[in-house]
Protein backbone atom coordinates (compact mmCIF):
# COMPACT_ATOMS: atom_id res chain seq x y z
CA UNK A 1 0.00 0.00 0.00
CA UNK A 2 2.75 2.32 0.68
CA UNK A 3 4.02 2.44 -3.00
CA UNK A 4 0.41 3.88 -3.50
CA UNK A 5 1.82 6.90 -1.84
CA UNK A 6 4.82 6.58 -3.40
CA UNK A 7 3.65 7.18 -6.87
CA UNK A 8 3.44 11.04 -7.76
CA UNK A 9 0.95 10.31 -10.12
CA UNK A 10 -1.82 9.02 -7.83
CA UNK A 11 -3.21 12.61 -7.14
CA UNK A 12 -2.60 12.97 -3.70
CA UNK A 13 -1.15 15.82 -2.65
CA UNK A 14 -1.95 16.19 1.53
CA UNK A 15 -2.33 13.66 3.85
CA UNK A 16 -3.34 13.23 7.31
CA UNK A 17 -3.05 9.86 9.78
CA UNK A 18 -5.31 8.65 12.29
CA UNK A 19 -3.96 7.53 15.18
CA UNK A 20 -4.93 6.31 18.52
CA UNK A 21 -3.42 6.57 22.15
CA UNK A 22 -3.73 2.50 22.58
CA UNK A 23 -0.40 2.53 20.78
CA UNK A 24 2.97 3.15 22.62
CA UNK A 25 3.34 6.44 21.07
CA UNK A 26 6.98 6.05 20.27
CA UNK A 27 5.76 3.13 17.67
CA UNK A 28 3.47 5.97 16.46
CA UNK A 29 5.49 8.31 15.33
CA UNK A 30 7.99 5.99 14.12
CA UNK A 31 5.26 4.66 11.88
CA UNK A 32 4.47 8.20 11.10
CA UNK A 33 7.93 8.79 10.06
CA UNK A 34 7.63 6.05 7.78
CA UNK A 35 4.61 7.44 5.53
CA UNK A 36 6.35 10.91 5.46
CA UNK A 37 9.13 9.15 3.90
CA UNK A 38 7.08 7.84 1.49
CA UNK A 39 4.41 10.30 0.53
CA UNK A 40 5.58 13.18 -1.49
CA UNK A 41 3.00 15.37 -0.82
CA UNK A 42 2.73 17.20 2.41
CA UNK A 43 2.43 15.64 5.66
CA UNK A 44 -0.77 17.97 7.22
CA UNK A 45 -0.96 16.83 10.98
CA UNK A 46 -2.27 14.12 13.10
CA UNK A 47 -6.04 12.99 13.90
CA UNK A 48 -6.05 11.60 17.45
CA UNK A 49 -8.95 9.22 17.64
CA UNK A 50 -8.81 8.74 21.82
CA UNK A 51 -7.54 6.06 23.99
CA UNK A 52 -5.16 7.92 26.29
CA UNK A 53 -3.58 4.53 28.26
CA UNK A 54 -0.15 5.17 26.95
CA UNK A 55 -0.29 9.16 26.71
CA UNK A 56 -1.24 9.40 30.46
CA UNK A 57 -0.63 13.15 30.42
CA UNK A 58 -1.86 14.00 27.85
CA UNK A 59 0.62 16.41 25.87
CA UNK A 60 0.88 15.42 22.63
CA UNK A 61 3.64 17.76 22.04
CA UNK A 62 6.81 15.90 24.00
CA UNK A 63 5.58 12.59 21.61
CA UNK A 64 4.65 14.25 18.37
CA UNK A 65 6.34 17.42 15.96
CA UNK A 66 3.24 17.70 14.11
CA UNK A 67 0.19 19.36 14.76
CA UNK A 68 -2.39 16.86 16.79
CA UNK A 69 -6.22 17.14 16.38
CA UNK A 70 -7.89 15.44 19.04
CA UNK A 71 -11.19 13.91 18.81
CA UNK A 72 -13.77 14.00 21.73
CA UNK A 73 -17.01 13.48 19.97
CA UNK A 74 -16.70 11.61 17.11
CA UNK A 75 -19.58 13.09 14.87
CA UNK A 76 -18.84 16.43 16.16
CA UNK A 77 -15.05 16.90 15.78
CA UNK A 78 -14.09 14.67 13.15
CA UNK A 79 -15.92 16.35 10.18
CA UNK A 80 -13.63 19.72 11.88
CA UNK A 81 -10.35 17.62 11.88
CA UNK A 82 -11.05 16.98 8.02
CA UNK A 83 -11.86 20.63 7.30
CA UNK A 84 -9.29 21.72 9.41
CA UNK A 85 -6.28 19.46 7.42
CA UNK A 86 -8.00 19.15 4.34
CA UNK A 87 -5.97 16.15 3.35
CA UNK A 88 -7.17 14.63 -0.06
CA UNK A 89 -6.04 11.55 2.02
CA UNK A 90 -6.15 9.90 5.35
CA UNK A 91 -4.22 7.22 6.46
CA UNK A 92 -5.53 4.87 9.44
CA UNK A 93 -2.72 4.09 11.91
CA UNK A 94 -5.18 2.91 14.59
CA UNK A 95 -6.58 -0.80 15.66
CA UNK A 96 -8.82 -2.23 18.35
CA UNK A 97 -10.21 -1.49 20.61
CA UNK A 98 -10.45 2.30 19.66
CA UNK A 99 -10.96 1.55 16.08
CA UNK A 100 -13.12 -1.17 15.35
CA UNK A 101 -14.94 -2.07 11.35
CA UNK A 102 -17.86 0.16 11.94
CA UNK A 103 -15.86 3.28 12.90
CA UNK A 104 -13.95 2.58 10.08
CA UNK A 105 -16.71 2.59 8.06
CA UNK A 106 -18.09 5.74 9.28
CA UNK A 107 -14.03 7.46 8.74
CA UNK A 108 -14.66 6.39 5.19
CA UNK A 109 -18.06 8.21 5.07
CA UNK A 110 -16.47 11.29 6.56
CA UNK A 111 -13.70 11.16 4.05
CA UNK A 112 -16.21 10.90 0.82
CA UNK A 113 -18.13 13.52 2.40
CA UNK A 114 -14.89 16.04 2.54
CA UNK A 115 -13.57 14.57 -0.54
CA UNK A 116 -10.63 12.66 0.59
CA UNK A 117 -9.84 8.96 0.05
CA UNK A 118 -9.40 6.62 3.25
CA UNK A 119 -6.23 3.93 3.56
CA UNK A 120 -5.05 2.00 5.78
CA UNK A 121 -1.94 -1.14 5.94
CA UNK A 122 -4.66 -3.28 3.22
CA UNK A 123 -7.12 -1.43 1.98
CA UNK A 124 -7.94 1.65 0.60
CA UNK A 125 -11.53 3.86 -0.42
CA UNK A 126 -10.68 6.06 -3.41
CA UNK A 127 -12.64 9.03 -3.49
CA UNK A 128 -13.60 9.72 -7.20
CA UNK A 129 -15.89 12.95 -7.92
CA UNK A 130 -18.42 13.17 -10.53
CA UNK A 131 -16.43 14.27 -14.15
CA UNK A 132 -20.06 15.70 -15.32
CA UNK A 133 -22.25 18.74 -13.08
CA UNK A 134 -25.67 18.33 -15.21
CA UNK A 135 -26.36 22.04 -16.35
CA UNK A 136 -30.42 22.22 -15.89
CA UNK A 137 -31.31 22.14 -12.59
CA UNK A 138 -31.27 18.50 -11.05
CA UNK A 139 -32.14 16.09 -8.13
CA UNK A 140 -30.81 12.57 -7.51
CA UNK A 141 -32.80 9.93 -5.67
CA UNK A 142 -30.58 7.87 -4.04
CA UNK A 143 -30.39 4.78 -1.77
CA UNK A 144 -29.06 2.50 1.05
CA UNK A 145 -29.88 -0.74 -0.78
CA UNK A 146 -31.99 -2.03 -3.23
CA UNK A 147 -36.24 -3.04 -2.89
CA UNK A 148 -36.70 0.43 -0.98
CA UNK A 149 -38.46 1.96 -3.18
CA UNK A 150 -36.53 4.55 -5.10
CA UNK A 151 -38.22 4.15 -8.50
CA UNK A 152 -41.51 4.73 -6.78
CA UNK A 153 -40.02 7.91 -5.01
CA UNK A 154 -38.71 9.06 -8.48
CA UNK A 155 -41.80 8.93 -9.91
CA UNK A 156 -43.85 10.34 -6.99
CA UNK A 157 -41.78 13.60 -7.19
CA UNK A 158 -41.52 13.73 -10.95
CA UNK A 159 -45.60 13.69 -11.05
CA UNK A 160 -45.67 16.55 -8.03
CA UNK A 161 -42.81 18.58 -10.09
CA UNK A 162 -45.26 17.71 -13.49
CA UNK A 163 -48.65 18.97 -11.28
CA UNK A 164 -46.97 22.74 -10.46
CA UNK A 165 -46.71 22.37 -14.24
CA UNK A 166 -43.01 22.04 -14.87
CA UNK A 167 -41.70 20.11 -17.81
CA UNK A 168 -39.52 16.81 -15.91
CA UNK A 169 -37.12 14.28 -17.36
CA UNK A 170 -36.36 11.43 -15.28
CA UNK A 171 -32.74 9.80 -16.14
CA UNK A 172 -32.59 6.30 -14.54
CA UNK A 173 -29.73 3.71 -14.55
CA UNK A 174 -30.44 0.37 -13.80
CA UNK A 175 -28.27 -3.60 -14.24
CA UNK A 176 -30.63 -3.93 -16.89
CA UNK A 177 -30.31 -0.61 -19.19
CA UNK A 178 -29.61 -0.38 -22.81
CA UNK A 179 -26.17 -0.43 -23.77
CA UNK A 180 -27.14 3.02 -25.51
CA UNK A 181 -29.39 5.87 -23.72
CA UNK A 182 -32.85 5.57 -24.47
CA UNK A 183 -34.87 8.42 -24.61
CA UNK A 184 -38.69 6.79 -23.92
CA UNK A 185 -41.38 10.02 -24.57
CA UNK A 186 -43.97 8.44 -22.08
CA UNK A 187 -46.59 11.28 -22.49
CA UNK A 188 -46.57 10.06 -26.02
CA UNK A 189 -46.35 6.50 -26.31
CA UNK A 190 -48.93 3.70 -25.15
CA UNK A 191 -47.19 1.94 -23.11
CA UNK A 192 -49.40 -1.39 -23.60
CA UNK A 193 -48.54 -4.98 -22.58
CA UNK A 194 -48.45 -5.79 -26.06
CA UNK A 195 -45.93 -3.02 -26.48
CA UNK A 196 -43.38 -4.27 -23.37
CA UNK A 197 -43.05 -8.19 -24.31
CA UNK A 198 -41.98 -6.83 -27.98
CA UNK A 199 -39.17 -5.03 -26.40
CA UNK A 200 -38.52 -8.41 -24.14
CA UNK A 201 -38.71 -10.43 -27.29
CA UNK A 202 -36.46 -7.95 -28.65
CA UNK A 203 -33.96 -8.75 -25.64
CA UNK A 204 -34.78 -5.82 -23.90
CA UNK A 205 -34.99 -5.31 -20.41
CA UNK A 206 -38.55 -4.37 -20.71
CA UNK A 207 -39.24 -4.09 -17.18
CA UNK A 208 -36.43 -1.43 -16.69
CA UNK A 209 -36.71 1.63 -14.40
CA UNK A 210 -37.25 4.27 -17.22
CA UNK A 211 -39.85 2.20 -18.49
CA UNK A 212 -41.51 2.25 -15.07
CA UNK A 213 -40.84 5.73 -14.24
CA UNK A 214 -42.43 6.62 -18.33
CA UNK A 215 -45.40 3.96 -17.53
CA UNK A 216 -46.09 5.81 -14.07
CA UNK A 217 -45.20 9.27 -14.52
CA UNK A 218 -46.57 9.47 -18.43
CA UNK A 219 -43.09 12.34 -18.43
CA UNK A 220 -40.27 11.31 -20.67
CA UNK A 221 -37.12 9.25 -19.48
CA UNK A 222 -33.92 8.28 -20.54
CA UNK A 223 -32.52 4.70 -19.74
CA UNK A 224 -28.89 4.27 -19.10
CA UNK A 225 -27.13 1.04 -17.58
CA UNK A 226 -24.68 0.64 -14.75
CA UNK A 227 -22.19 -2.87 -13.80
CA UNK A 228 -20.79 -3.03 -9.67
CA UNK A 229 -21.33 -0.77 -7.20
CA UNK A 230 -18.64 0.07 -4.74
CA UNK A 231 -18.56 1.23 -1.24
CA UNK A 232 -19.66 4.84 -1.81
CA UNK A 233 -21.79 4.72 -4.48
CA UNK A 234 -19.46 4.48 -7.60
CA UNK A 235 -20.04 1.96 -10.71
CA UNK A 236 -17.73 0.33 -12.78
CA UNK A 237 -19.22 0.83 -16.01
CA UNK A 238 -21.75 3.17 -16.73
CA UNK A 239 -23.53 5.56 -19.52
CA UNK A 240 -25.12 7.92 -17.12
CA UNK A 241 -22.47 10.80 -18.21
CA UNK A 242 -23.68 10.22 -21.66
CA UNK A 243 -27.42 9.85 -20.78
CA UNK A 244 -27.24 13.50 -18.55
CA UNK A 245 -25.88 14.83 -21.56
CA UNK A 246 -28.20 14.09 -23.58
CA UNK A 247 -31.36 15.33 -21.00
CA UNK A 248 -29.26 18.16 -20.70
CA UNK A 249 -29.44 19.27 -24.46
CA UNK A 250 -33.47 18.54 -24.39
CA UNK A 251 -33.50 21.19 -21.61
CA UNK A 252 -36.39 20.34 -19.18
CA UNK A 253 -37.25 22.52 -16.55
CA UNK A 254 -36.03 19.41 -14.07
CA UNK A 255 -33.76 16.58 -14.39
CA UNK A 256 -33.62 13.55 -11.66
CA UNK A 257 -31.64 11.11 -11.45
CA UNK A 258 -32.40 7.91 -10.29
CA UNK A 259 -29.81 5.35 -8.57
CA UNK A 260 -30.17 2.10 -8.54
CA UNK A 261 -29.66 -0.33 -5.41
CA UNK A 262 -27.02 1.58 -3.28
CA UNK A 263 -25.05 2.96 -6.20
CA UNK A 264 -24.89 6.59 -7.49
CA UNK A 265 -25.93 8.59 -10.49
CA UNK A 266 -22.18 9.16 -12.13
CA UNK A 267 -23.07 13.08 -12.86
CA UNK A 268 -23.38 15.46 -10.07
CA UNK A 269 -26.74 16.96 -9.50
CA UNK A 270 -27.65 20.51 -7.65
CA UNK A 271 -29.52 18.07 -4.64
CA UNK A 272 -29.45 14.68 -3.54
CA UNK A 273 -32.58 12.96 -1.85
CA UNK A 274 -31.74 9.51 0.08
CA UNK A 275 -34.14 6.64 0.52
CA UNK A 276 -33.62 4.42 3.00
CA UNK A 277 -36.52 1.34 4.01
CA UNK A 278 -37.12 1.15 7.44
CA UNK A 279 -36.44 -2.31 7.34
CA UNK A 280 -32.77 -2.04 6.66
CA UNK A 281 -30.33 -2.29 9.73
CA UNK A 282 -28.64 0.57 10.77
CA UNK A 283 -25.45 -1.45 10.86
CA UNK A 284 -26.37 -2.85 7.55
CA UNK A 285 -26.42 1.18 6.45
CA UNK A 286 -23.55 2.14 8.42
CA UNK A 287 -21.44 -1.00 6.90
CA UNK A 288 -21.27 0.08 3.41
CA UNK A 289 -20.62 4.02 3.43
CA UNK A 290 -24.88 4.58 3.70
CA UNK A 291 -23.63 7.32 6.43
CA UNK A 292 -22.13 9.13 3.38
CA UNK A 293 -25.17 8.90 1.40
CA UNK A 294 -26.88 10.59 4.29
CA UNK A 295 -24.18 13.67 4.82
CA UNK A 296 -25.02 14.45 0.99
CA UNK A 297 -28.55 14.42 0.99
CA UNK A 298 -30.85 17.50 1.90
CA UNK A 299 -34.00 15.43 2.10
CA UNK A 300 -34.45 11.51 4.06
CA UNK A 301 -37.25 9.25 3.55
CA UNK A 302 -37.99 6.54 5.21
CA UNK A 303 -40.17 4.06 3.24
CA UNK A 304 -41.89 0.99 4.65
CA UNK A 305 -42.86 2.65 8.35
CA UNK A 306 -45.21 0.65 8.71
CA UNK A 307 -45.95 -2.67 11.05
CA UNK A 308 -44.87 -5.06 10.57
CA UNK A 309 -42.17 -4.33 8.58
CA UNK A 310 -40.78 -2.12 10.60
CA UNK A 311 -42.28 -1.03 14.72
CA UNK A 312 -42.34 2.63 15.90
CA UNK A 313 -39.37 2.22 18.39
CA UNK A 314 -36.95 1.08 15.04
CA UNK A 315 -38.46 3.84 12.89
CA UNK A 316 -37.80 6.36 15.78
CA UNK A 317 -33.94 4.96 16.37
CA UNK A 318 -33.25 5.19 12.27
CA UNK A 319 -34.60 8.53 12.89
CA UNK A 320 -32.40 9.54 15.48
CA UNK A 321 -29.55 7.92 13.81
CA UNK A 322 -30.01 9.99 10.62
CA UNK A 323 -30.33 13.33 12.60
CA UNK A 324 -26.87 12.35 14.78
CA UNK A 325 -25.14 12.34 11.51
CA UNK A 326 -26.95 14.72 9.54
CA UNK A 327 -29.14 17.25 11.71
CA UNK A 328 -30.08 19.88 8.78
CA UNK A 329 -31.51 16.76 6.94
CA UNK A 330 -35.44 16.87 6.37
CA UNK A 331 -36.53 13.61 7.28
CA UNK A 332 -39.85 12.37 6.48
CA UNK A 333 -41.62 9.13 7.01
CA UNK A 334 -43.83 7.40 4.29
CA UNK A 335 -45.68 3.97 3.46
CA UNK A 336 -46.23 2.62 -0.52
CA UNK A 337 -49.73 1.49 -1.50
CA UNK A 338 -50.63 0.12 -5.29
CA UNK A 339 -52.56 2.12 -7.16
CA UNK A 340 -53.57 -0.13 -10.08
CA UNK A 341 -53.76 1.49 -13.73
CA UNK A 342 -56.51 0.23 -14.68
CA UNK A 343 -60.15 -1.03 -13.50
CA UNK A 344 -60.16 -3.91 -11.41
CA UNK A 345 -63.55 -3.24 -10.41
CA UNK A 346 -65.88 -7.12 -9.71
CA UNK A 347 -62.78 -9.24 -11.10
CA UNK A 348 -61.24 -11.88 -9.43
CA UNK A 349 -57.23 -10.92 -9.02
CA UNK A 350 -54.13 -12.45 -8.72
CA UNK A 351 -51.16 -10.17 -7.69
CA UNK A 352 -47.36 -10.29 -8.47
CA UNK A 353 -45.06 -8.24 -6.07
CA UNK A 354 -41.41 -7.73 -5.21
CA UNK A 355 -42.53 -6.86 -1.71
CA UNK A 356 -42.04 -9.30 1.35
CA UNK A 357 -44.75 -11.47 2.12
CA UNK A 358 -45.33 -10.09 5.26
CA UNK A 359 -47.10 -7.73 4.00
CA UNK A 360 -49.94 -10.22 2.23
CA UNK A 361 -53.00 -9.12 4.57
CA UNK A 362 -52.43 -5.40 4.33
CA UNK A 363 -52.13 -5.33 0.50
CA UNK A 364 -54.91 -7.60 0.06
CA UNK A 365 -57.57 -5.82 2.05
CA UNK A 366 -56.59 -2.64 1.07
CA UNK A 367 -56.88 -3.76 -2.88
CA UNK A 368 -60.34 -5.37 -2.41
CA UNK A 369 -61.44 -2.33 0.31
CA UNK A 370 -60.29 0.40 -2.39
CA UNK A 371 -60.89 -0.99 -6.14
CA UNK A 372 -64.32 -3.47 -5.43
CA UNK A 373 -62.27 -6.96 -6.20
CA UNK A 374 -61.73 -9.79 -4.98
CA UNK A 375 -57.72 -11.34 -4.59
CA UNK A 376 -57.35 -14.83 -4.96
CA UNK A 377 -53.64 -14.75 -5.00
CA UNK A 378 -50.72 -13.19 -4.57
CA UNK A 379 -47.35 -13.94 -5.11
CA UNK A 380 -44.37 -11.86 -3.89
CA UNK A 381 -41.78 -13.79 -5.86
CA UNK A 382 -41.65 -11.19 -8.81
CA UNK A 383 -37.52 -11.14 -8.40
CA UNK A 384 -37.37 -14.84 -8.90
CA UNK A 385 -38.42 -16.59 -11.81
CA UNK A 386 -38.42 -20.15 -11.08
CA UNK A 387 -40.80 -19.72 -8.00
CA UNK A 388 -42.55 -16.70 -9.86
CA UNK A 389 -43.32 -19.29 -12.48
CA UNK A 390 -44.58 -22.16 -10.48
CA UNK A 391 -46.63 -19.43 -8.43
CA UNK A 392 -48.73 -18.38 -11.61
CA UNK A 393 -48.82 -22.04 -12.66
CA UNK A 394 -50.78 -23.02 -9.18
CA UNK A 395 -53.31 -19.67 -9.84
CA UNK A 396 -56.49 -21.22 -10.86
CA UNK A 397 -59.33 -18.99 -10.31
CA UNK A 398 -59.07 -15.18 -11.36
CA UNK A 399 -59.91 -12.75 -14.26
CA UNK A 400 -57.11 -10.15 -14.11
CA UNK A 401 -53.10 -10.15 -12.79
CA UNK A 402 -51.79 -7.09 -11.27
CA UNK A 403 -48.29 -6.67 -11.21
CA UNK A 404 -45.54 -4.06 -10.59
CA UNK A 405 -43.20 -3.43 -13.52
CA UNK A 406 -40.27 -4.66 -12.41
CA UNK A 407 -37.82 -8.07 -12.66
CA UNK A 408 -40.36 -10.08 -14.58
CA UNK A 409 -43.05 -8.73 -15.00
CA UNK A 410 -42.83 -8.58 -18.35
CA UNK A 411 -40.81 -11.59 -19.45
CA UNK A 412 -42.58 -13.71 -17.16
CA UNK A 413 -45.89 -12.39 -16.22
CA UNK A 414 -46.68 -10.44 -18.84
CA UNK A 415 -46.21 -13.33 -21.18
CA UNK A 416 -47.80 -16.05 -18.76
CA UNK A 417 -51.39 -13.41 -18.58
CA UNK A 418 -51.18 -13.03 -22.37
CA UNK A 419 -50.85 -16.90 -23.52
CA UNK A 420 -53.72 -18.13 -21.08
CA UNK A 421 -55.99 -15.24 -22.10
CA UNK A 422 -55.73 -12.99 -18.96
CA UNK A 423 -56.03 -9.50 -18.68
CA UNK A 424 -52.66 -7.70 -17.34
CA UNK A 425 -53.01 -4.54 -15.27
CA UNK A 426 -49.57 -2.68 -14.58
CA UNK A 427 -49.58 -0.60 -10.83
CA UNK A 428 -47.82 2.16 -9.67
CA UNK A 429 -46.57 1.97 -5.89
CA UNK A 430 -47.48 5.48 -4.65
CA UNK A 431 -45.59 7.03 -1.93
CA UNK A 432 -47.21 8.04 0.50
CA UNK A 433 -46.29 10.76 3.65
CA UNK A 434 -47.26 10.00 6.47
CA UNK A 435 -45.70 12.77 9.16
CA UNK A 436 -46.83 15.65 7.41
CA UNK A 437 -47.43 15.45 2.97
CA UNK A 438 -48.07 19.38 3.18
CA UNK A 439 -44.42 20.33 4.43
CA UNK A 440 -42.82 17.65 2.11
CA UNK A 441 -44.40 18.88 -0.89
CA UNK A 442 -44.22 22.52 0.05
CA UNK A 443 -40.30 21.88 0.63
CA UNK A 444 -39.95 20.43 -2.64
CA UNK A 445 -41.27 23.76 -4.34
CA UNK A 446 -38.54 25.80 -2.11
CA UNK A 447 -35.83 23.63 -3.06
CA UNK A 448 -36.53 24.01 -6.83
CA UNK A 449 -37.05 27.46 -6.67
CA UNK A 450 -33.84 28.01 -4.92
CA UNK A 451 -31.93 25.59 -7.26
CA UNK A 452 -33.32 27.95 -10.43
CA UNK A 453 -32.20 31.01 -8.76
CA UNK A 454 -28.89 29.67 -7.97
CA UNK A 455 -28.54 28.38 -11.51
CA UNK A 456 -29.36 32.14 -12.74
Amino acid sequence: MLDLLKNQGNGFKRLAAVIDGEHYPQITSDAINILKNNFKGKFCGIIFLGGTEKITSGDFNGFFDDEVFPIKDFTRDFPSALDFFKPDIVYDLSDEPVVNHQVRMKIASYCFYKKASYMGPDFLFRYEGSKYHVKNPSISIIGTGKRIGKTAVSSYIANLYKNCGLEVLVVAMGRGGPREPQLLKGEEINITPEYLLSLSKKGFHASSDYIEDALTSRISTIGCRRCGGGFGGRVFLSNVIEGTKLADSLKPDLIILEGSGASIPDAQTDINICIIGANQNWDDIVGYLGIYRILISDIIILTNCEEPIADAEKIEDLENNIKLFNSSAKVYKSIFRPVPLGSLESKKVIIAMTAKNIIENKIKNYIEKNYHCLVTGITFNLSNRPLLKKDLESFKDFDVILTELKAASVDVVTDFAIGSGKEIIYMNNKLMIINNDESFIENLKNIYDKIKLNKN
